[in-house]
């Protein structure tokens, strides 16, 4: 653990067997009340490393703030844990109830998550939702959070942090902004050697990619000096990665085009196999099958964003969704 600005802490969480390797765990301590953001996984050696951060810096569970940044189990799967230690939980309304909805596997979380699935074409790869990993390392019951809602501050010592819709990598992603110091805590919202996953959340949230690129552009306008994001190393210049991410995006889409302009009328499955991914595999059949989730739903979630740009037309045969180029 590591002092990175005055009286904010960084502990590296280990995410075992996860490409993500670990989390950036935050702390920011203060003279009333303390504030952590995000837990890693549900799993003994992480509740083991933060009990020795609380004994490390004197924090009382009483009177530490927990907050979520995003529903995922590597931000979220100690929640429970926590919150029976004595600790409030902040949370986005949107990913909150997200969250309370994924405690079982009949859960509506799941259940979605299996029904993208089918619509992405996946089922000849027979998927079993306990091979995904928010599903293994997930909170184990219902938490009682309290609404971090955008524009709202929560004070911290000498610190003001407001409350940021940063929606994209999930549909209720929040992070926390100091004005006067020029800290953004950001979640996965922006990475600075891995791209975040944008995925297919189900068409009730629309164009989520888009919504992605225009969270992009509100962080891009801001002043920051210090982006505390959730994985790997530290971002500098938050505007050059930014553009980097644009970049990606872009690049992205263009392969979508051309993976659709070669097949034809085709299924996300389909055109997710022609995509560049950064996984050591030959070929799709020796791709994880617990990245197969992320790498479709990623794929999707581009379709998605070409049809709203309508350069793309979709239709549902046999349960399963076909995309295909407007000519």
């Amino acid at each position: 653990m590591k002092e990175i600005y005055k009286n904010i802490y960084l502990k590296e969480l280990p995410l075992p067997n996860n490409p993500l390797k670990y989390l950036n765990f935050y702390i920011i301590k203060g003279q009333e009340e303390s504030l952590i953001i995000d837990t890693g996984f549900n799993r003994e050696e992480i509740k083991e490393e933060i009990r020795k951060v609380f004994a490390e810096l004197k924090l009382e569970p009483e009177k530490t703030i927990l907050f979520l940044t995003h529903l995922h189990s590597d931000h979220t799967g100690l929640a429970t844990y926590l919150e029976k230690m004595g600790l409030k939980v902040y949370a986005s309304k949107m990913d909150g109830d997200l969250l309370n909805s994924s405690v079982e596997k009949s859960d509506p979380m799941w259940q979605n998550t299996i029904q993208h699935g089918i619509w992405q074409g996946l089922e000849e790869d027979q998927l079993d939702i306990e091979d995904h990993p928010g599903f293994k390392f997930r909170p184990t019951a219902h938490i009682n959070y309290i609404p971090a809602i955008p524009g709202e501050v929560i004070q911290i010592g000498e610190y003001n942090f407001e409350i940021i819709d940063l929606k994209g990598h999930t549909p209720g992603i929040v992070g926390l902004y100091e004005k006067e110091h020029k800290i953004l805590f950001c979640g996965d919202h922006i990475l600075g050697d891995i791209t975040p996953n944008i995925t297919f959340w189900g068409f009730q949230y629309g164009d989520i990619l888009g919504t992605y690129l225009k969270s992009l552009d509100l962080v891009y306008n801001m002043n920051i000096e210090h982006l505390f994001s959730s994985h790997r190393s530290l971002v500098d210049d938050h505007r050059k990665r930014i553009e980097e991410l644009y970049a990606h995006h872009e690049k992205r889409l263009n392969e979508a085009r051309q993976a659709l302009r070669k097949s034809g009328k085709s299924t996300v499955r389909t055109v997710t196999k022609q995509l560049q991914w950064d996984i050591k595999s030959k070929n799709w059949d020796e791709f994880p099958k617990s990245q197969k989730w992320f790498a479709a739903g990623e794929a999707h979630a581009h379709l998605e964003h070409l049809r709203a740009l309508g350069e793309v037309t979709m239709e549902e045969e046999k349960g399963v969704l076909y995309y295909w180029l407007k000519e």
